[in-house]
């Protein structure tokens, strides 16, 4: 078994965030992304930010040329759901989202998700990872699934999650770094750690920081598959592409 690469990850993504619903879904996927992540969006349909009426809206696109950019949807929670929520809504979401997608992502990145990544959610946690990569399998189109989480500071372990994670069979890890990176080298050294420590299974994509070629490359060689970007787009738009490319 090696490290998966997504047909996708030959060149950056743009993360989710910049497109919620979906209003601006035939613009952002003709600019050449190798991927693009709608959302974050939730499987409640008294959410703020609801799956459905984004589904509509991709399921609505014209048909894709084959090498363009795949769709990524971001699932995530509604507010103020307890913990308890979390095996529901994601599947909720994987069967909402999966007809519409060429990825689901699953946010732990998210300020108000992060406290599920403590110890105590950790086999709750799990067990959903493994049900939702079950569910997956029985769909009668396979879509891929990755879990967005912050790669932590340098005195924090690294997230345990990203272990159950690859033993689930989820296929790609989007590790969130700090942005703006108050110490980069750590943050490499921590991206670098992880892939060694999970040197087959899931992919790498790291996102946060990522302004230019350099920053690209040295995620790259740190043990990422691929990247994404998200302030690189806000600030400068389509042209970011450029500044990423070698």
């Amino acid at each position: 078994m090696t490290r998966l690469r997504l047909p996708w990850h030959d060149r950056p993504g743009l993360a989710g965030g910049i497109d919620t619903d979906g209003s601006r879904a035939g613009e952002l996927l003709q600019l050449g992304f190798g991927s693009v992540e709608f959302g974050t969006v939730a499987a409640h349909p008294q959410a703020p930010n609801p799956l459905a009426p984004l589904v509509a809206r991709l399921s609505a696109l014209p048909s894709r040329n084959p090498g363009s950019s795949a769709i990524g949807i971001g699932i995530g929670l509604s507010p103020g759901a307890p913990a308890t929520a979390v095996p529901g809504q994601w599947l909720d979401g994987l069967h909402g989202a999966w007809q519409a997608a060429d990825y689901l992502s699953f946010n732990l990145s998210a300020r108000a998700h992060r406290p599920l990544l403590a110890p105590e959610h950790h086999t709750m946690l799990a067990i959903t990872l493994r049900v939702l990569a079950r569910e997956r399998d029985r769909l009668p189109r396979r879509v891929a699934l990755a879990l967005k989480l912050p790669l932590g500071e340098h005195h924090t372990p690294l997230p345990a999650i990203a272990d159950a994670a690859a033993h689930a069979g989820i296929d790609s890890l989007t590790l969130v770094l700090a942005d703006p990176p108050a110490n980069r080298t750590d943050q490499l050294t921590r991206l670098a750690a992880l892939a060694r420590h999970l040197p087959t299974g899931p992919a790498l994509v790291a996102v946060g920081g990522i302004r230019n070629a350099h920053d690209a490359r040295a995620a790259l060689d740190a043990g990422a598959s691929a990247v994404q970007v998200h302030r690189a787009f806000t600030q400068h738009g389509p042209a970011c592409l450029n500044n990423l490319s070698p």
